[in-house]
């Protein structure tokens, strides 16, 4: 039996009856609809408590481009959100809200592992809502209650040219946000761009994002960095005059004119960077890189960049060079701000900390005694830095300062060697500083200084056991000690 197809009445300026794609797409676009189980559960609840409840956003867009479905987004009446309690009995599932304000409440279902989000409807009805969204392929909605669609009168034609336009000019004034999730749209709905006229309206108000929570313009520039085209994304985030508002230290200037960041080659090095990121797939080194650590690198990898711009300035404008200490302080100010997490934080600092630590080792001789105390030194972020340092490297050419040369590889590969054939980062303790007292030393600082050398000798491999320890102690102390005392 053919599924009803009916669509809104043109009653109200803006949004569209009439649909621009073939029947036969839309018809798929119905099946989809009606053949989702969970859907028709839930169409089956709003009409059975006669509420008013839409389908509304990216599900439909994505049902229109055949992609896979992520999360299910409703919108219903303020005088309906009781009935949310019912849909949650009725479905069997977990019931939360996301935000702190009434008016930008948000009610999440969770249903196994699928995600049913409700808002209220932007204004008194539907047509109202659409006419507030922010870009024109998210203008769509379906009525489970009625099995109609409404839309804006270019959502159809743009969805089907892959083209981001926004909703209307007022979009990024309600919701600065929107322009970060422009970009991110790009970097995620394979082949698609975006609308000339509404480029021109970002980089006229990309100052307003300074105005949003720095929690959510953070987690987009998370989504960014982690969607499938990160180097497109940070691009585009430039050339909009977003990053420089994000991350204001980026910002150039030469002769009083603000300089376009694209044209700085540290930023180049960059988005190379990401580029090698992408495309990295472990079989240099035999290291696979989950979630996290690919943003923990994308951001070490902003910070590095934002060092070398910095420096560039300075340098163009004849003043002190910045210091390695007032750059760290710099990038802390920066994770603080945008209110990293401590443990990210650590991390970030280590791995640009021990890179430059790596690119001046890369340049004399190192045995495996020196290898091991880096490995020690280092720690638990080194496989971190070994990537970052790789990556770093293949993102040249560039000032060799930064870049170093096929040694900086060499050095790395025999640290991951080493530290693959049993260098532990934290060896057991062999003798403590009773030891070192019962052989005749005063408590005191000297005891510690014995035990730290005995440490290093053993991070070295030049120490193995206790009874080593013991005779090197006995060796070196006991006549230092010896001659101390008699003179």
């Amino acid at each position: 039996m053919a599924l009803p197809l009916i669509w809104a009445l043109a009653s109200f300026t803006g949004l569209t009856a009439n649909s621009t794609l073939p029947m036969s797409e839309m018809q798929q676009v119905i099946e989809r609809i009606h053949g989702d189980s969970l859907l028709m559960a839930v169409a089956a609840i709003a009409k059975g408590e006669k509420a008013d409840l839409y389908l509304v956003g990216g599900t439909i867009r994505d049902f229109i481009l055949g992609r896979g479905r992520q999360d299910y987004d409703f919108v219903l009446h303020q005088r309906d959100m009781t009935f949310i309690q019912k849909l949650r009995d009725g479905l069997k599932g977990y019931l939360f809200s996301l935000g702190r304000h009434e008016e930008q409440r948000v009610y999440r279902i969770l249903v196994a592992n699928e995600t049913l989000d409700f808002n209220r409807i932007d204004g008194p009805t539907i047509e109202d809502d659409l006419r507030k969204r922010d870009f024109t392929i998210n203008a769509v909605a379906y009525s489970l209650r009625e099995d109609r669609f409404y839309s804006h009168p270019k959502a159809e034609g743009d969805i089907r040219e892959r083209l981001i336009r926004m909703a209307s000019p007022e979009s990024f004034d309600r919701d600065p946000l929107r322009m970060m999730r422009g970009v991110r749209y790009l970097c995620t709905l394979r082949g698609f761009r975006m609308n000339e006229r509404t480029k021109s309206v970002i980089r006229e108000k990309s100052h307003l994002i300074r105005n949003t929570s720095v929690e959510r313009t953070k987690m987009e520039m998370d989504s960014i960095l982690l969607s499938p085209d990160p180097p497109s994304g940070m691009k585009q985030l430039a050339a909009l005059g977003l990053l420089i508002e994000i991350v204001p230290e980026l910002r150039l200037r030469e002769g009083g004119k603000r300089m376009d960041l694209l044209r700085v080659d540290a930023f180049s090095h960059y988005l190379r960077f990401l580029l090698c990121l992408q495309q990295w797939n472990g079989k240099e080194v035999d290291w696979q890189l989950h979630t996290e650590e690919r943003l923990i690198l994308s951001y070490a990898g902003l910070f590095a960049g934002m060092e070398r711009i910095r420096a560039a300035d300075f340098d163009r404008n004849a003043k002190k060079p910045v210091t390695p200490v007032s750059f760290h302080q710099l990038a802390n100010e920066v994770m603080i701000r945008m209110k990293f997490s401590n443990r990210f934080k650590d991390l970030l600092k280590k791995i640009l900390e021990h890179h430059v630590k790596l690119l001046n080792f890369s340049r004399s001789p190192m045995d495996s005694g020196d290898l091991r105390a880096i490995i020690h030194r280092i720690g638990t972020p080194l496989r971190l830095v070994i990537v970052f340092s790789l990556l770093d490297h293949a993102a040249g050419p560039g000032d060799a300062r930064f870049h170093g040369d096929e040694r900086l590889v060499q050095l790395c590969h025999r640290i991951k060697t080493l530290s693959e054939e049993g260098v532990t980062l934290s060896p057991p303790t062999l003798i403590t500083g009773r030891d070192v007292i019962r052989m005749g030393f005063t408590p005191g600082p000297v005891v510690g200084h014995i035990l730290r050398c005995v440490r290093e000798k053993q991070i070295r491999g030049e120490i193995g056991n206790r009874k080593q320890a013991l005779t090197f102690l006995r060796e070196t102390f006991i006549k230092e000690e010896g001659s101390h005392v008699s003179s």
